[in-house]
């Protein structure tokens, strides 16, 4: 009698711990794939899609309070032009009036694409998104895996490895909430940095007449727009490579009855994919030569 109560007890205590574990394991899946939804869907959208009331109160202050000091930058940069190309001529003596006509439409063209400049900033986007919608991203649902593969391979009355795992569950929850406040910090400080370029965008527009030191200011932030634009792009890709990762995880915690190793497996995915993301501008940056 005694035996039959210590086994009833043990039972409760194995049926509770597995449990806490499940709902430890489930809330921990649901935090990551949560973040990697929002991450996903905010990658697709553009700035406009993002917060159209954002986009056009920084339209609002381009025009009022850049596209000014980026009139001045071009009547600088216009000057300059025309002085190197009177001291390129023996100081003015062999005057080419074809130059000075070629250099007048070059001015006219600039002064386009700075008046359009906040657009064709917002294109880039535009274009950006086209290129993640051609990629198929699959479902990343991990929570059916980690909830009933791990605690499946526990054999009934094993208390202390149970104990075990709840512990190391409450430690992967607790390391979830800190990568996908990572995984958030990288969506958001994206569309934060886009929304800061678009703004100043006549400034560098501007510049781009002059093909000396000033004109690579213009090249330089075109080079950085293509690189926020390749960032998106490889934030998919890691998702990709992420969905592989977890799916090589679950065959080893379905095949060989992994328990607390196939946990790790998966916090290493988890860190995998937020130190991936973290360097996706670098990698951008390095791909166009960005310094």
């Amino acid at each position: 009698m005694w035996d039959s109560l210590v086994e009833r007890v043990q039972e409760f205590f194995f049926n509770m711990l597995v449990s806490a574990i499940n709902s430890l394991l489930g809330t921990t899946a649901n935090i990551f794939e949560k973040s990697i939804d929002n991450v996903q869907s905010g990658i697709v959208e553009t700035p406009e899609q993002f917060s159209p009331t954002l986009v056009e109160a920084l339209r609002l202050i381009s025009e009022t309070a850049v596209m000014p000091v980026a009139g001045l930058i071009l009547t600088y940069v216009f000057c300059y032009e025309i002085y190197i190309l009177l001291t390129e001529r023996n100081r003015g003596n062999e005057f080419d009036t074809g130059q000075v006509f070629f250099l007048i439409f070059k001015a006219a063209v600039i002064i386009l694409l700075i008046s359009n400049s906040f657009d064709l900033t917002l294109a880039f986007f535009d274009l950006s998104q086209w290129m993640i919608n051609q990629i198929s991203v699959g479902s990343l649902s991990v929570t059916d895996i980690f909830q009933t593969g791990i605690t499946d391979g526990l054999e009934e009355g094993e208390i202390g490895t149970a104990l075990t795992l709840l512990i190391v569950a409450l430690i992967a929850m607790v390391f979830a909430f800190f990568i996908a406040g990572i995984i958030y910090l990288v969506a958001w400080s994206r569309m934060i940095t886009i929304m800061l370029y678009i703004s100043i965008s006549p400034l560098p527009f501007a510049t781009l007449m002059n093909r000396d030191w000033v004109g690579s200011i213009g090249q330089n932030y075109l080079k950085q727009l293509v690189a926020l634009m390749l960032q998106g792009f490889f934030m998919i890709i890691c998702l990709v490579v992420y969905a592989g990762l977890i799916e090589k995880v679950s065959v080893l915690i379905i095949d060989e009855g992994a328990t607390v190793y196939g946990i790790l497996l998966m916090l290493v995915s988890m860190g995998v994919l937020a130190l991936m993301l973290t360097r996706t501008h670098t990698l951008a940056k390095s791909v166009l030569g960005v310094i």
